[in-house]
């Protein structure tokens, strides 16, 4: 198995993940590089699954990786939670600007409560709707049927 090293030896790249999976649990949505997103998105999900089935060595399992007693907390008591049925995909990870100073590639690491769409539509101040698949009973438009604008040449 490949691991993201992120120019790092193990000790400190496991500690600097286990601080950004605390963070992560603490506030919910975090600011960091692309390439410790995506290496600390696995590890978070796994928490959360310990977190969920609620084992006496899951939380033994949750407290020698998190920082924070309040983090340990807020993961069984609360995410868990507020999760749902979902079994899986707990935390999302969006694209955000480079940075100023060297120019990498931000992403936001987030937990999954809500839709993308609730969430750009709460930032954004505006309403999106969110497009419903085709059923059965509905009947589909073929090309011929859709308007066309007319362009003046």
């Amino acid at each position: 198995m490949s691991v993201i090293k992120l120019g790092r030896k193990t000790g400190p790249r496991n500690r600097m993940l286990r601080n950004l999976a605390t963070s992560l649990v603490l506030y919910e949505r975090v600011l960091t590089t692309e390439a410790k997103a995506k290496a600390a998105a696995p590890k978070v999900e796994r928490l959360i699954t310990h977190a969920r089935k609620n084992t006496i060595a899951g939380m033994r399992e949750l407290k020698a990786v998190l920082f924070d007693m309040n983090a340990v907390r807020k993961l069984t008591e609360d995410v868990a939670t507020r999760l749902g049925d979902r079994t899986s995909g707990f935390v999302r990870i969006t694209k955000a600007m480079p940075r100023k100073g060297d120019g990498s590639s931000m992403a936001y690491m987030e937990l999954m409560f809500k839709p993308l769409e609730e969430v750009v539509a709460e930032e954004t101040g505006t309403t999106t709707k969110v497009r419903k698949t085709k059923t059965a009973s509905t009947p589909s438009t073929t090309s011929e049927e859709a308007p066309v604008a007319e362009v003046a040449a």
